[in-house]
């Protein structure tokens, strides 16, 4: 802005926002000054060509789920042999040249949505990296349009590719295996974290959107054990509001599985942070079909 003809005073003014030391936004810059993103973007429009928005703030602005970095700071990879950006509002890390695929997001070069993934497994949880690798395999639901879904981002294939881009970088063991547990469709990372704790509880892994056919048309339970006649729903914050239609269509496709015979399972976030009691009637329901089966 100084080569624009801003005066060292103009800048130092209460209504020029700041996206991180030495950047800051124009006044009549539209985009949420809050908004996380808008940071990376200003960050990123500021870095030299060897450095790079990456990791957790590149998989913001690819709309990858994933939580922002401590702080709120931009994560910025550098090409080696560059060093790692060192300062507050930035985590650093290098990456070696000839590694990465790059395109082309709101004007800016980042690391394709499937590097990002490999890069993500240096920082994420193993089922945060399942919940992002299973987002980005499903293509999200058209709004009315009967089950149809948008194109995925990207496929198991191409992941697995990047895997072996990636081998030998740091988290080369969290994202192997993280590879072999994605599936699609899942439609939120509750959904993923759901399956994974079923998972490591000891039972069965479920399977995913299974088929069921009820009153001459096919519902898709976000879990379920088609064997058993067993169906798990996740139920999130929106199925309680009564502004939003969707809590409403979640119980009659309910109503429709339990009358077609299927044992109905719901769980809600307070079931994740708390799991005990949901195990326990997963558990009783897997024995009471397995006897009358």
């Amino acid at each position: 802005m100084r080569a624009a003809g801003a005066s060292k005073d103009r800048l130092g003014a209460k209504d020029i926002r700041r996206a991180g030391r030495g950047i800051v936004l124009h006044p009549d810059y539209r985009q949420d000054q809050d908004a996380y993103a808008a940071k990376c973007l200003a960050v990123a429009a500021a870095l030299p060509s060897q450095r790079f928005v990456s990791r957790r703030s590149a998989a913001i602005l690819h709309g990858i789920p994933c939580p922002q970095p401590p702080g709120g700071r931009v994560e910025v990879g550098s090409i080696w042999p560059l060093r790692a950006p060192r300062r507050g509002d930035v985590l650093g890390h290098r990456v070696r040249d000839g590694v990465l695929e790059w395109v082309d997001v709101r004007g800016l070069r980042l690391p394709s949505v499937e590097d990002v993934w490999c890069q993500l497994s240096a920082v994420l949880s193993p089922v945060a990296l399942v919940a992002a690798g299973d987002a980005l395999i499903t293509g999200k639901l058209i709004v009315s349009s009967g089950g149809r879904r948008r194109a995925p981002q990207t496929t198991g294939d191409a992941l697995a590719a990047a895997v072996r881009r990636h081998r030998g970088a740091v988290g080369a063991t969290r994202r192997s295996e993280a590879l072999e547990l994605l599936r699609s469709p899942v439609d939120s990372p509750p959904e993923t974290e759901l399956r994974m704790l079923i998972r490591s509880s000891g039972f069965a892994e479920p399977e995913v959107a299974c088929a069921v056919r009820v009153a001459g048309r096919v519902l898709h339970p976000d879990l379920g054990y088609p064997e058993l006649r067993i169906a798990i729903e996740y139920l999130g914050s929106y199925h309680f509001d009564d502004r939003v239609r969707q809590g409403r269509h979640d119980v009659r496709r309910g109503e429709l599985l339990k009358d077609a015979g299927w044992n109905v399972l719901w769980a809600t976030a307070y079931d994740l942070r708390a799991p005990g009691e949901f195990l326990r009637r997963l558990a009783r329901a897997i024995a009471a079909a397995t006897r009358a089966a």
